[in-house]
């Protein structure tokens, strides 16, 4: 099990790492000190359990969990802190455990073991995942973007323009990042350009090169020559 902690107190991550270190069915993948940064490491390191702290610097915990939720569903929290007045919020987010410091070992392990427990049996019933929304960060917010209203995105300007069905969103994101965090939908056609497969129309080739043209939308995207047989293959699927 891939373990990400999320706790802006040195020595509680330095315990956590301690009691985990042992338990060889889990792995740390990652620590974070802020809400933003779990966020982020979310969907870098896609963990399935999180242990994670409410009162942390620019997005409490509990906020970041249910962004994470949102990102990853199946993904096993387990709450530990110093505050009681959260349990009923964690109860929402159905959260494995509410722990309150000091750590209880004994405690945190039977947390830990209902938690692979629930991620096995949710994995053995999961269908090829089709996500639904893209996180994207803008200013100090984040948004969701529904999958299925995205076209394309290309590079610009050494940003990600995102192109939906009602407008353009500009992200400092490189497009390898976001390839990596997109569904079964979507294929790079170009090094600029990823497509949404679900709303290619056709593939026309303009004098050297080629460009997709795409359902109920005006603007193109270009196509590598080489990427030509894989996109035909990733839409015939």
């Amino acid at each position: 099990m891939r373990v990400l902690i999320a706790e802006d107190h040195a020595p509680s991550r330095k315990l956590l790492k301690h009691l985990i270190k042992p338990l060889q069915n889990f792995q740390i993948v990652g620590e974070a000190e802020n809400g933003e940064d779990l966020i982020c490491m979310v969907m870098k390191e896609k963990p399935d359990i999180i242990l994670v702290d409410i009162n942390m610097p620019l997005l409490n915990g509990m906020e970041a969990v249910k962004s994470c939720k949102k990102m990853v569903s199946s993904i096993q929290i387990i709450f530990i802190t110093g505050h009681d007045n959260f349990a009923l919020e964690a109860f929402d987010v159905n959260a494995i455990d509410y722990i309150i410091k000091p750590i209880d070992r004994d405690r945190l392990y039977a947390a830990l073991g209902r938690a692979e427990a629930f991620s096995v049996a949710s994995a053995r019933k999961e269908q090829p995942s089709i996500k639904k929304d893209l996180m994207v960060k803008q200013s100090n917010q984040f948004s969701f973007i529904p999958l299925e209203d995205i076209i394309f995105i290309e590079r610009a300007d050494r940003k990600a323009v995102i192109h939906t069905v009602d407008q353009k969103i500009e992200l400092n994101e490189a497009l390898t990042n976001l390839e990596e965090i997109l569904d079964s939908r979507f294929a790079a056609s170009h090094r600029s350009y990823i497509i949404n497969l679900q709303y290619l129309n056709r593939i026309e080739t303009v004098g050297q090169t080629y460009k997709a043209y795409f359902k109920n939308y005006q603007e193109t995207a270009k196509v590598s020559k080489n990427k030509l047989a894989e996109l035909q293959r990733n839409k015939s699927l």
